[in-house]
């Protein structure tokens, strides 16, 4: 599945789900263009992976079950990022190159499109067939509500996420994992009969991504010689580094194996492919990172990114 096609499916969406007013114009400048669409790309490869008959079937109806759950998952990920950026949260001012939603239109405006996109993503849930479909918004809910993504938030925006490195792997399960669990382990629920086995390696093999996901990106963001005091405040490699470097490398070796269990042929070479551009942006900065942890090699994260992306 092509990002144009993920694209045109949210189009298709959008359209029937917003009112004909200006507003609408807000909803489509915050999801469009995507940016790498990550989480609506594992929810088709996964169901490619574990039934390629129903992937044929589905990957060109809007309207079928898989269609309908990754541009959910997108949507509920773009109200997070419109809510993320405003003056109340993190205050920032540019999103995928372009101003955040509040900054273009104003604070209130970009509030209620991310309630809007929130609804939105409920509402496609809503429209699904299947005997499983009641067991994925559940999930959904369950996953992304007050126990869950929303949960995350609230240590991030409190503080308590850098009282210790636990706090902040807990923060990074519920912000960050609990979205990428949701649209593997939901596409999972939509794409076969109930398989308890497979869904609770499914569940683990999720989780490890999401939490990996955000621990490689905070790396990342130590590749500016001068940081920003919110980074300076919130990044755990600066803070407990060698036992996130610990935590790091015996994730992604978890993950490693867990995957090469799994065998997910397409799903693992999306992920590959997020590996190798998040290598692509650590390796030239490598000096630089290295600085900011008081000269401490992270060679042996590099070489479990490169043995992954290869």
């Amino acid at each position: 599945m092509n990002s144009s096609h993920i694209e045109q499916t949210m189009r298709h969406h959008l359209a029937r789900l917003l009112p004909n007013h200006l507003s609408s114009e807000i909803y489509t400048y915050a999801t469009l263009p995507g940016g790498k669409l990550f989480r609506p790309h594992l929810v088709w490869s996964i169901l490619k992976d574990l039934n390629p008959a129903l992937y044929e079937k589905s990957k060109n109806d809007v309207h079928s079950a898989h269609s309908l759950l990754a541009t959910a998952v997108e949507f509920h990920h773009s109200y997070t990022l419109i809510h993320d950026d405003l003056p109340s949260m993190d205050d920032d001012t540019e999103r995928r190159g372009k101003p955040c939603t509040h900054i273009a239109y104003g604070e209130w405006q970009a509030l209620l499109a991310g309630d809007g996109l929130l609804n939105m993503s409920y509402q496609l849930l809503s429209k699904m067939k299947g005997h499983r479909t009641l067991e994925l918004m559940r999930f959904f809910s369950w996953a992304l509500g007050p126990k869950g993504l929303i949960h995350g938030q609230v240590l991030d925006l409190s503080h308590e996420m850098t009282k210790s490195l636990e706090n902040t792997l807990r923060t990074h399960e519920l912000k960050t994992a609990r979205l990428i669990q949701v649209a593997i382990l939901g596409s999972a629920i939509l794409a076969s009969e109930k398989n308890s086995q497979l869904e609770k390696k499914l569940w683990k093999y999720s989780r490890l991504l999401g939490i990996n996901f955000q621990l490689i990106d905070d790396l990342s963001e130590l590749s500016e010689a001068v940081l920003s005091d919110h980074e300076k405040e919130v990044n755990p490699w600066l803070h407990h580094p060698e036992k996130t470097f610990e935590v790091t490398v015996n994730a992604l070796a978890t993950f490693d194996q867990l995957s090469a269990e799994l065998n997910l042929t397409g799903t693992n070479a999306i992920i590959k492919d997020y590996y190798g551009k998040m290598l692509s942006l650590i390796t030239p900065n490598q000096s630089v990172i290295e600085n900011h942890l008081n000269k401490q090699s992270i060679l042996p994260v590099m070489l479990l990114l490169k043995s992954f992306s290869e």
